[in-house]
C-alpha cells in the first residue's frame, strides 16, 4: 500500500503519453471538445500536435511526481507534481499560441 501514490501517477503519466503520442502520429485532435479551439487555427494539423506536445509535458509532471513519490515523501511529491504541472501549462500556452497564429 506504501507505493499506491506512484503506481497511481505512472499509470495516469503513462496513459496521457499514450494518448498524446497517438494525437501527435495521427495529427488529430482526439477529444471532441477541442475541435472549438481547432477551428480558429488555420493549420489543424499543427494545433493536433502542439496539443499533444502540451499533453506529454502534462504527463512528464505525472512521472515526475510518482519518481519523488517512490522515496515516500509525498508533501514533497505533491509540490513537484504542483509546480511541474504549472510550468508545463506556461511551455504549453505558448506552444499553442504559436499554433493559433
Amino acid at each position: 500500500m506504501e507505493y499506491v501514490f506512484s503506481i497511481m501517477m505512472t499509470a495516469m503519466g503513462c496513459g496521457l503519453l499514450l494518448w498524446a503520442g497517438l494525437s501527435f502520429l495521427s495529427g488529430k485532435i482526439l477529444l471532441a471538445s477541442m475541435y472549438a479551439n481547432a477551428a480558429k487555427s488555420k493549420d489543424k494539423k499543427l494545433y493536433a500536435r502542439q496539443f499533444a506536445k502540451l499533453i506529454a509535458l502534462i504527463a512528464c509532471a505525472f512521472l515526475l511526481s510518482a519518481l519523488v513519490g517512490l522515496t515516500q515523501q509525498y508533501l514533497i511529491a505533491f509540490i513537484v507534481f504542483v509546480v511541474a504541472l504549472v510550468f508545463a501549462i506556461r511551455i504549453g500556452c505558448r506552444l499553442l499560441k504559436k499554433a493559433t497564429e
